[in-house]
């Protein structure tokens, strides 16, 4: 209970600024979670992907094709979804295989923007309460009467709303640079998945029509 009035009267003595400050907080905090979470689900295991690729290689559809089925994330489903696919859609399936690659990789990217705001908002939020904290010290001193509580009370809340900016900033940074380095393995991984998926699509087709004139050729002969 003691910790938590210690909480309540730091913050107050903070100022106005601190409000907006504590709405920066819990947004880093919210996107980080929610960030999270959301990878968690989405992005596949490199495991998967690597399996994949090996099967895709060695003209293991089905299996590739299973193995997809039994695996979670956006990778699997869109490996699971398109595979069966590449022989309906043609020359078509290199783009619609990247199209659903790109829809992915922008819902990974969600809110990333918005974290980026809010970590180049709050140190200016603090500093926004530095200025203001100084200029009530200004005004303590300016009065006919010294007031030495209104100037320690000023220098105060500068320092707080100073700390706090820079203290979500840096914790912001930190979560940010985690979700980006998740971004960056995620997006390397489907684009190996797509990249071996439209080589096995290619290698059928190339089978499929020299498998046409070879026949055709025999047919020709006498």
């Amino acid at each position: 209970m003691g910790v938590f009035l210690s909480a309540v009267d730091y913050f107050q003595r903070g100022g106005v600024c601190m409000w907006p400050l504590l709405a920066c907080s819990l947004v880093v905090v919210i996107i980080g979670v929610e960030r999270y979470l959301y990878y968690r689900e989405s992005i596949s295991d490199t495991k998967f992907i690597l399996a994949f690729c090996r099967l895709l290689n060695d003209s293991q559809v089905e299996e590739a094709q299973a193995l997809a089925a039994s695996s979670r994330g956006s990778a699997a489903r869109i490996a699971g979804a398109m595979l069966p696919e590449r022989k309906h859609l043609g020359g078509r399936f290199a783009s619609v295989v990247y199209a659903r690659v790109d829809r992915s990789i922008e819902e990974l990217h969600r809110y990333m923007n918005f974290l980026s705001v809010v970590i180049g908002l709050s140190p200016m939020l603090g500093l926004l309460g530095t200025i203001t904290g100084m200029m009530s010290s200004f005004n303590a001193l300016n009065e006919r009467v010294q007031n030495p509580i209104g100037v320690t009370a000023g220098i105060g809340e500068a320092l707080i709303t100073t700390v706090f900016g820079l203290c979500i900033a840096i914790v912001g940074m930190c979560i940010q640079a985690y979700l980006s380095a998740r971004i960056k393995g995620a997006t390397l991984d489907m684009d190996e998945m797509a990249g071996a998926m439209i080589d096995e699509a290619e290698a059928e087709k190339e089978k499929a029509g020299g498998g046409g004139h070879h026949e055709e050729k025999k047919i020709s002969q006498p």
